[in-house]
């Protein structure tokens, strides 16, 4: 789904596929020990110090790497700056808040702080029923990162690849973090499409008589969410799995480059192997399930109870809170299988057309803005400030460990 309020995590199989590749191909460069260098310190070396400057510029010259660490901080500012320039509405934002509530736009904050709680506890649920070692710390950047992901890329494609790559940063095998990943997923989906089905039926009655446009995109998200449940349940079942490994195997050999250079069909042969050693295990804690799904549904209500708190700071009332989340989550099944990032254009023209109803004093546009400052503008800012900083402090840590490694 496009931003947090649509769930962080929905996408097609292809796309994760096809990130995960992309992943794999990542993780294979950075396989060899990194040598540093220093004036009159030669490290990994059996000479303590350099015999003449040809010496030092050869070796200089020959272990210099490209700092793809520094690279991508400065890509990620440069996003967030572009982000603003080219989002017309950010900048007008700040201008409509200042005239509304702020206590009820504070709750809208606090749930949101509350929510990204329950999406890295839940994580760290399924981590350790598998007796992966987490902390809450490490969970909530997981979960957070995984958000920020998924809103800047197509069909939020990016989000769990992105999360498997930081936990293997953590020793993590790459096969048990995806299948944990694809687990929390799950149980998202089964609390969405619940909810979502309940709300319909509560609903229908009202949308029939007032907004009867609408109710074919309901039904068409209902199909297309439920079906993403079959599938990627299916996905635990080791010969499913199977036939889609052998097809990446065979999708990998016809390039000789990720064949040869990148040990592609290595790769995905232990990804088999470790993932289908999760599903071993999972089968013997189907209670984490279980309590994964159950913890999925209140932090749907958090997501969908946004904009209940912003309609409150409009100065709306006389709508029950129940009413306004059934919209909201109809409105989220309905858009969130669009690829646009953010399921951008899709939101606001969904937005209009569900909740029309609703914000009648002329301000349905002023409201269309303050509900994506809070469910996707502040969400991506957060996430990026969290993935410089997370990068910088990783990168000295890593040249602080690496360093000591070679005086020894």
């Amino acid at each position: 789904m496009g931003d947090w309020a649509s769930g962080p995590v929905p996408h097609t199989f292809c796309g994760f596929l096809g990130g995960f590749l992309t992943f794999f191909l990542g993780m294979g460069l950075d396989g060899g020990r990194r040598v540093y260098t220093r004036v009159g310190v030669c490290y990994n070396f059996p000479c303590k110090k350099f015999h003449g400057k040809r010496n030092v510029a050869m070796l200089e010259k020959k272990k210099r790497k490209i700092p793809w660490g520094l690279l991508y901080i400065a890509a990620t500012i440069v996003a967030v700056v572009l982000f603003g320039v080219f989002n017309q509405q950010f900048g007008h934002v700040f201008a409509t808040m200042a005239g509304l509530a702020p206590g009820w736009l504070a709750l809208a904050v606090g749930i949101t702080v509350v929510f990204f709680g329950f999406e890295g506890g839940i994580i760290r649920l399924l981590m350790r029923s598998q007796h992966i070692p987490i902390t809450w710390g490490n969970s909530l950047k997981i979960g957070l990162i995984g958000i920020y992901y998924s809103y800047i890329t197509p069909s939020s494609t990016g989000g769990q690849p992105m999360q498997a790559a930081y936990l293997r940063r953590d020793n993590i095998p790459v096969g048990l973090s995806t299948a944990v990943l694809l687990m929390k997923f799950f149980c998202y989906q089964c609390a969405f499409v619940l909810c979502s089905a309940v709300f319909y039926m509560m609903m229908l009655g009202k949308l029939r008589a007032e907004n009867p446009g609408i109710l074919p995109l309901i039904v068409v998200g209902l199909i297309i969410n439920g079906g993403s449940i079959l599938f990627f349940a299916s996905l635990f079942i080791k010969p499913v799995f199977h036939v889609i490994c052998r097809f990446a195997k065979w999708l990998a050999g016809r390039f000789r480059f990720l064949r040869e250079r990148f040990r592609m069909v290595d790769v995905i042969d232990k990804f088999e192997a470790d993932f289908g050693s999760f599903t071993d295990n999972f089968k013997e804690k189907k209670g984490s399930v279980l309590w994964g799904i159950l913890l999925s549904i209140p932090q749907f209500f958090l997501q969908m109870s946004v904009i209940f708190f912003i309609f409150r700071a409009f100065g709306y009332g006389g709508i029950g809170y129940w009413e306004v989340v059934a919209v909201q989550s109809l409105l989220q099944v309905s858009v969130s299988f669009m690829p646009m990032p953010g399921a951008s254009g899709a939101q606001e023209l969904g937005f209009s057309s569900f909740f029309r109803g609703y914000f009648v004093h002329n301000d349905l546009y002023a409201a269309v803005m303050v509900w994506r400052f809070f469910t996707y503008y502040l969400v991506v800012i957060a996430g990026a400030l969290l993935v410089v900083a997370d990068q910088f402090f990783y990168r000295r840590k890593r040249l602080r460990e690496e360093l000591g490694e070679n005086i020894k």
